[in-house]
């Protein structure tokens, strides 16, 4: 018998009206392709990501995801800067 965790559970069964602001990051930094506009593309984008954050650093895996959005949002503005100037 399979047994999922609640972190995975959490994690497996976001909805994927929620995923698009992590995702859009994602593929804006380049860490996944920009392959499709539609929500279904951009849950299973947040949904990999999120699984295999989960299985680096288990129930840790938000803290360390919202320290490497943090990192991306940052790099993407920075880039932003430098292509304006």
């Amino acid at each position: 018998m399979i047994i999922l965790t609640e972190t995975q559970i959490d994690i497996l069964g976001k909805p994927n009206f929620t995923c698009g602001r992590w995702a859009k990051l994602l593929i804006a930094a380049g860490v996944y392709e920009d392959k499709a506009k539609k929500s279904e593309y951009e849950q299973a984008v947040f949904i990999h990501w999120a699984s295999a954050l989960y299985e680096l650093h288990g129930d840790n895996w938000m803290e360390e995801g919202d320290k490497i959005m943090k990192d991306i949002a940052n790099k993407l503005v920075d880039d932003m800067t430098e292509q304006g100037a």
